[in-house]
């Protein structure tokens, strides 16, 4: 609060004099010029004019224009146009024929593994056993194995013995 009171005279002082020296310096007459756009806009207009104008000429006696002949002299017959499309239409049958060829193959059977952490490279959460691959010769190996136990046992209970379960 005390700095704001003590600024507020020189404050006051800065723009007394500004006002007392800054009023003379704009009633000071100035030369000015038109500029580069002027004569940059008053050019193009010109020359548009001067090129229709030569566009025209030639027009009215039946004859093509100057710039109407200096693009067709410059513009490929349409004999280049036919061949570069003959050319191109080649290439482009070649490449949907090789991406027909190469995405009616079936993915890979198995691929390599280039290192022996890449076995482990899948998430191991949420993953059903026999969902990534077919298992069931390992499950009918452990149901005949899980029988042949059961078989066994009931085998002994008949003898009279006593069988713990976890034998």
């Amino acid at each position: 609060m005390f700095a704001a009171r003590r600024s507020a005279p020189s404050t006051r002082q800065l723009l007394r004099t500004q006002r007392r020296w800054g009023s003379h310096a704009a009633h000071e007459p100035v030369n000015e010029g038109f500029g580069r756009s002027f004569y940059v806009t008053c050019g193009s207009i010109a020359s548009a004019y001067l090129l229709y104008r030569v566009s025209q000429s030639n027009e009215k006696s039946g004859e093509p224009s100057w710039i109407s002949g200096l693009i067709s002299k410059w513009t490929p017959s349409q004999e280049v146009f036919e061949q570069r499309n003959a050319i191109h239409t080649a290439i482009m049958e070649k490449a949907a024929t090789d991406r027909h060829l190469l995405g009616s193959q079936g993915p890979p059977e198995a691929f390599a593994l280039r290192q022996p952490d890449m076995m482990n490279a899948g998430s191991p959460y949420n993953v059903s056993p026999g969902s990534q691959a077919d298992l069931s010769h390992v499950v009918a190996h452990y149901q005949r194995k899980n029988q042949e136990i059961e078989e066994s046992r009931v085998a002994r209970m008949k003898d009279g013995k006593v069988v713990s379960i976890y034998e």
